[in-house]
């Protein structure tokens, strides 16, 4: 693919608007959305580093001395629900959830994109309620500890509640892409 291809490819993936207002609260909106789930991001990458460290000085400790760590299953189980929700958005952002697009990839892009417009709605409806059970959820945890060590649990739910809120903010996005592609005029 030479330089002028991938100029022609980058400017169909970036949206054009008529009033530069929309343009310039589009782009603040997607710089500070690639920011909360970059932070996110960066918290569950620490935090997959955290338990691949204690699992291993746990198995190290069970193997050689007959001693676990006490709550180290605990501990990677509640950071597996924080790595996991917290790289829901990125994955979004960077396109690698899984697609089966074998049937639309063959329709015009103007109708791939409204279609990702209601995909996207219903899916955003649906993580938007996701986030509001895991607050509520939240609420029924307060006061309850986790079984060997006595970390709260509610904490983690209201952390998978805001690492789907975030999911939902990058599908928000992308449903306002795709708006914007239709919308837009054709240059050709």
């Amino acid at each position: 693919m030479n330089s002028s291809q991938k100029e022609v490819e980058e400017q169909n993936r970036t949206p054009r608007t008529e009033s530069p207002g929309t343009s310039s609260f589009f782009s603040k909106m997607e710089r500070t959305i690639y920011l909360l789930n970059n932070i996110t991001h960066g918290v569950a990458m620490t935090v997959l580093f955290l338990m691949m460290c204690l699992t291993t000085v746990d198995v190290l400790g069970r193997y050689f001395f007959s001693t676990p760590i006490t709550g180290a299953f605990e501990v990677t189980g509640l950071g597996l629900a924080i790595l996991v929700f917290f790289s829901l958005g990125m994955t979004q952002l960077k396109g690698d959830h899984i697609s089966i697009d074998f049937l639309t990839s063959k329709f015009p892009k103007k109708v791939q994109e409204v279609l990702n417009i209601f995909t996207s709605l219903a899916v955003l409806i649906i993580v938007l309620f996701t986030s509001w059970q895991l607050v509520e959820y939240a609420k029924r945890l307060t006061g309850q500890t986790s079984g060997e060590l006595p970390l709260p649990l509610s904490i983690f739910a209201i952390l998978a509640a805001v690492g789907v809120l975030f999911f939902a903010l990058t599908i928000m996005l992308s449903m306002l892409n795709s708006v914007m592609k239709v919308v837009q005029k054709d240059e050709s």
